[in-house]
């Protein structure tokens, strides 16, 4: 099936759409590299560009406008701005959803991150580190932590590995010492909402390559942060699983009001879990 796959033009992000698109198998695709507001504006922070959607409007636009069939994301980047017009109905298999450090792990002066979710844990775990802000992509970030910038700096496991930088980690955070974002090492597949045959066509044929365990995890999440009407700013974290047959557990914390959940239920019900977990949160 010939499609167009809009996806921004970082190296992180055409691995990701190149590894969706083996595991799809849609050997036809066109790429169309879209920048985005984060592109364009690489020295400005998250907050002096609106914070939310900065990473994923524009490709959600070219979907809207029927230029591009399918987007890829990092789930984590994507908005609920335009739920009304758009849908996931397919994620790769997740990625490890740790976050991990390059660089001086035992006593850095400096800490490289913008994520507030981060800050909050690094206060716990370095507390004689000054944290400082940092924006780029990942080959940018090491190279500034390499320059002597920065005598440490996070960042997600799954994008190290995907990049083939795993050899440069120098320490991974367990679940317990740092909780990942929603959505963390998820591949998120967006299309719009089906009007036409072909659209239809497309969306059943994504929901029947998702790997689903990862889709009612990554949904839960998202609706987790619904909830509590969240975004990839606000300092929370999560991790869910699914195991014992389909039962779904999900455990988050908010630190921007210091409170903490789990629940646990049918994976089926992801819908209501992350909703009644984000209640705990507020």
């Amino acid at each position: 099936m010939k499609v167009n796959v809009g996806v921004r033009g970082s190296k992180l992000a055409l691995a990701y759409c190149n590894k969706a698109l083996e595991q799809l198998g849609f050997t036809e695709a066109k790429i169309v590299i879209v920048e985005s507001t984060a592109d364009l504006n690489p020295t400005a922070s998250i907050e002096e560009m609106g914070g939310k959607g900065v990473f994923c409007k524009e490709i959600e636009d070219c979907l809207m406008e029927r230029r591009i069939n399918i987007a890829v994301h990092a789930f984590k980047d994507v908005t609920r701005d335009n739920d009304a017009f758009l849908e996931i109905p397919c994620v790769i298999k997740r990625n490890d959803y740790r976050d991990c450090l390059i660089g001086n792990h035992i006593d850095p002066k400096t800490i490289g991150t913008s994520s507030p979710r981060r800050i909050a844990q690094l206060k716990s775990l370095y507390p004689l580190s000054k944290i400082i802000p940092i924006r780029g992509n990942i080959d940018t970030r090491i190279k500034k932590q390499e320059n002597g910038e920065y005598d440490a700096i996070v960042l997600a496991v799954a994008g190290v590995d995907e990049l083939g930088y795993m050899d440069k980690i120098t320490r991974v955070f367990e679940t317990d010492e740092m909780m990942p974002a929603p959505g963390q090492g998820v591949i998120a597949v967006q299309v719009v909402k089906s009007q036409t045959v072909r659209e239809h066509n497309m969306s059943d044929l994504l929901r029947s390559k998702s790997h689903k365990d990862t889709w009612y995890c990554a949904m839960a999440e998202r609706y987790m942060l619904e909830r509590i009407d969240g975004n990839c700013q606000t300092p929370i974290g999560s991790i869910s699983n699914i195991k014992w047959g389909g039962m779904l557990t999900m455990e988050a914390q908010n630190w921007e009001t210091g409170k903490r959940g789990f629940v646990r239920g049918p994976r089926e019900n992801y819908k209501e879990l992350g909703y009644e977990l984000g209640s705990m949160l507020i």
